[in-house]
């Protein structure tokens, strides 16, 4: 791949479409296509390399993540490679997030 890829490169494998891959990564299809104006989406050959817009990003040794429909702070700590403490450490606002009316939480003993 010639260019900087802002996300993971996939190496395209028989049967995948942009449509398919926007749905495997929880990406929006245009997106995918905004990183990738060079490929021919009606004709992907097997072993083509296409960029996937993922959110991720690093500055001055932090980590940022760009939440996308779907995430959840399991799905996050997990492809990020955390733990809920450490990203809730990172983020105190987290402490105010309001959760939806009727969640039962189970409470773990003392």
């Amino acid at each position: 791949m010639e260019k900087d890829c802002n996300g993971v490169i996939h190496q395209v494998v028989a049967g995948d479409t942009l449509y398919k891959l926007s749905k495997m990564y929880g990406v929006r299809l245009i997106d995918i296509m905004k990183e990738n104006p060079y490929v021919n989406i009606y004709n992907l050959q097997v072993g083509d390399e296409i960029c996937i817009p993922t959110g991720i990003y690093e500055e001055d040794e932090r980590r940022y993540y760009s939440t996308r429909v779907g995430d959840t702070f399991g799905s996050v700590v997990e492809s990020m490679d955390t733990n809920i403490q450490s990203l809730m450490d990172y983020n105190k606002e987290l402490y105010n997030t309001r959760l939806p009316l009727g969640t039962i939480l189970r409470i773990p003993p003392k």
